[in-house]
């Protein structure tokens, strides 16, 4: 995203994701630009797994789904949109109510299940 960045453009430095969605908040036009761009490529991969494997549920984590308000509206008008032989309705979207450490709680949890302390059972 660097290379799209305006020479002039007063938040050059630095710039990260969270300060682009901030900015977004803000109301600067570029970085709004941005926010939209990144959604609309997300979404577009959840679109393809929606296609492939008509889901439940796609559940996004991680810290930049603080955001979420930015982008989930685009994400879910373009799955609708791009999504025409599956019943995508179907598919919820949603954030990870374990927040930013969801992929490490559930990693942790893989690996006790698969190389779980001597003598402690499979239970889950």
């Amino acid at each position: 995203m660097a290379a799209n960045i305006p020479a002039d453009y007063p938040h050059r430095k630095d710039l990260t994701a969270k300060r682009i969605c901030e900015l977004a908040r803000q109301g600067d036009e570029f970085a709004g630009r941005a926010v939209h761009r990144e959604a609309r490529y997300l979404s577009l991969g959840l679109a393809n797994l929606v296609t492939l494997y008509v889901p439940d549920a796609i559940v996004l984590g991680g810290s930049v789904m603080k955001s979420s308000d930015l982008w989930l509206d685009t994400i879910q008008k373009t799955i609708a949109m791009c999504c025409h032989f599956v019943p995508c309705e179907r598919c919820e979207i949603a954030l990870a109510s374990l927040g930013e450490d969801a992929n490490l709680i559930g990693a942790a949890r893989v690996w006790y299940h698969r190389f779980p302390p001597t003598g402690a059972s499979h239970e889950r």
